[in-house]
């Protein structure tokens, strides 16, 4: 029989075995896709969650919570979050910022606490004072402030008393009420 004019062989036809499609391999469309359940929300996955603060937003406040925000616009207050702030470019804040991380590419001014990071990016202009066990600033980044680094970061940090601190010079009046403050205890 000629399909298309081409003969067939009479008698014996080529063994040819059809290839297994390889799972590895395969399209994605080919692919065997296994939906994975639902689960409840956990504490864990609150702070992969993102909120925005808009490009157009002026706000005046404080926030707290858990979770990572962006900041676009302006705002005028105090953070306090579980999660990773970010202020980007042609942002503005004028207040104290507490987060886990903290990057920055638009204008803050204020004091920083980062418990894990901070990073002034290409464009951040920061007036104010840092306090983080990491940082990292970019070339292009403009800082005027303090800076304070440590290996662990407690929420609140105090000052240690004068009396305390041995390295701490004190006038002899100072050194005879902290030693009977000492002596009492």
């Amino acid at each position: 029989m000629a399909i298309f004019g081409k003969k067939e062989t009479e008698g014996k036809t080529p063994n040819v075995q059809s290839p297994q499609p390889d799972k590895q391999n395969a399209p994605n469309e080919q692919k065997k896709v296994t939906p994975k359940p639902i689960s409840s929300t956990k504490p864990s996955d609150a702070s992969k969650e993102t909120t925005y603060l808009g490009k157009n937003l002026k706000i005046t406040g404080n926030v707290s919570g858990a979770g990572n925000l962006i900041i676009l616009g302006t705002f005028d207050g105090e953070f306090n979050l579980k999660g990773q702030l970010k202020v980007a470019q042609g942002a503005l804040v004028k207040g104290n910022i507490m987060a886990d991380g903290v990057s920055i590419n638009g204008q803050v001014d204020g004091s920083i606490v980062a418990k894990e990071r901070i990073l002034l990016d290409t464009t951040a202009s920061m007036k104010g004072r840092l306090t983080t066990p990491k940082i990292s600033i970019q070339d292009g980044a403009i800082f005027d402030g303090e800076l304070q680094m440590s290996g662990k970061m407690d929420p609140v940090q105090k000052p240690a008393p004068a009396a305390a601190n041995p390295q701490v010079k004190q006038p002899p009046k100072a050194q005879a009420q902290a030693q009977a403050v000492s002596e009492i205890k």
